[in-house]
């Protein structure tokens, strides 16, 4: 069999080029610190990166709806300490104004104390957060939780939605309202309403005429508020502890998914200087074939 110069130079010529090749991609490797530069280099690490990727960004959107979740709550419960506070001092005014050595005159005093409480409870009721909406109005967010039908009248009408609170998904099996209907919080209007509850007790203390039925009335609008407290302290310790699950998972995920994408640097490098030493001595090679021709030597 005979072997001519241009087989032997092209065998070299490929071995050349095949070292080349194989320096280039590992070059590209660590230029991108990925393993594989390509889906076609394996498919399963590819299919795999694209789950791993999806998962982390869906929990990264349950954080995002617990940090929003947490901040809507987190007002709601100073608002709702606030009128917990407002509460009891109003109760104290009916009881004080129960007593029977109190004058015309001393309830009248204590009637309009009453009535400003009144007014400032009126308006936690009606909060707003930072993007200007009524956290107690559950989907009508843009309208007022309570508005009194007419100056001075004591009665008022409730502008938020009957259904409610909105919720939010603060993982995959679990959703979490970001707030409390102000019907639950404060009452329905004309039925077992908080703020109207206050102005009749302090009309009839006004009128010389309170009753220890209203301040029962008082007691029950009271445990309706410190009820909401409490359920939204339950709610901000669960997003406590389900953003601690989301951040170890994350974590898992993110290391799962660097230990199937990324470059080992020091194998590569390693790696990428045998390669170097097999294209130099590849081209040495290649020099001299090229030399080799019976003509020559004629």
């Amino acid at each position: 069999m005979r072997i001519s110069t241009a087989f032997t130079q092209q065998t070299s010529l490929s071995s050349l080029l095949d070292q080349q090749a194989k320096m280039n991609k590992t070059q590209m490797q660590l230029s991108s610190g990925k393993k594989n530069l390509t889906p076609a280099d394996d498919p399963m690490a590819a299919a795999k990166v694209v789950d791993l990727n999806q998962t982390i960004k869906q929990t990264e959107q349950y954080q995002s709806n617990i940090n929003s979740t947490r901040q809507r709550l987190g007002l709601a419960d100073g608002v709702l300490q606030s009128a917990v506070d407002l509460m009891h001092k109003v109760k104290d005014l009916g009881v004080q104004g129960l007593n029977g050595s109190n004058s015309p005159s001393d309830r009248i005093a204590i009637a309009t104390e009453m009535r400003a409480l009144n007014e400032q409870l009126a308006g936690l009721a009606n909060t707003q957060n930072a993007n200007g909406e009524y956290i107690f109005s559950g989907f009508n967010s843009n309208q007022p939780s309570f508005t009194e039908t007419a100056p001075g009248s004591g009665l008022y009408s409730y502008g938020g939605s009957a259904s409610g609170p909105r919720v939010l998904q603060i993982s995959a099996d679990r959703q979490m309202a970001d707030g409390d209907l102000g019907t639950s919080v404060f009452g329905t209007p004309g039925v077992d309403s908080t703020l109207e509850a206050i102005d009749k007790f302090a009309t009839a203390m006004k009128n010389n005429t309170p009753s220890a039925a209203s301040l029962d009335d008082l007691k029950t609008a009271l445990d309706k508020i410190i009820t909401t407290q409490s359920s939204v302290g339950v709610r901000l310790n669960t997003l406590d502890r389900q953003e601690e699950n989301h951040l170890d998972y994350a974590a898992e995920m993110t290391k799962v998914l660097s230990d199937t994408e990324d470059l080992d640097y020091a194998s590569a490098i390693s790696k990428f200087n045998l390669q170097n030493t097999s294209l130099q001595a590849a081209q040495q090679s290649f020099a001299k074939v090229q030399n080799l021709s019976l003509f020559k030597y004629l």
